[in-house]
């Protein structure tokens, strides 16, 4: 092989590997604007879920701003995307589960079967609870909002 089929050949190798890298990496931070990620297709900034929906100890929902999270220690919190606590049912001690009813009713549960706090939205079927990227978590009945914690920022 002559020196310059060499030179050519070691040329392409690390253009594939520089292409290679480049595809596989992953960035540091999203940097592109919410509205922009959500209209892409398969990505959904806000978190949706119809009933019946389950919450167990540490298990979450999250959107770009918010997270709302059933704690080991029976609290259901909103937390901010700094991590700051924002909303809590105050349920510590007492709640188990979590349980997004098929009558609209977003329900804490203790172990023993009871409700320890709950939305007050029963009469809903049908809704849906979102934890939108404004940092709000809500259950709406069609397009009206009939709860939400009031964390949107």
């Amino acid at each position: 092989m002559g020196k310059k089929t060499v030179t050519l050949l070691a040329t392409a190798a690390l253009a594939s590997i520089t292409l290679i890298g480049q595809a596989n990496a992953t960035p540091a931070h999203d940097t592109a604007p919410a509205a922009a990620r959500a209209a892409e297709p398969g990505i959904l900034a806000d978190q949706i879920r119809y009933a019946p929906f389950t919450l167990n100890h540490n298990e979450s929902l999250s959107s770009d701003t918010a997270t709302l999270v059933m704690q080991s220690d029976g609290n259901l919190v909103v937390y901010d995307e700094f991590n700051r606590a924002r909303w809590a049912s105050r349920t510590v001690g007492k709640g188990w589960t979590t349980r997004f009813q098929e009558d609209g009713n977003l329900v804490v549960y203790t172990r023993s079967g009871r409700p320890a706090w709950a939305s007050g939205t029963a009469g809903h079927p049908g809704s849906r609870l979102v934890v939108q990227d404004d940092g709000n978590v809500v259950i709406y009945d069609g397009s009206r909002a009939v709860w939400a914690t009031g964390t949107d920022h």
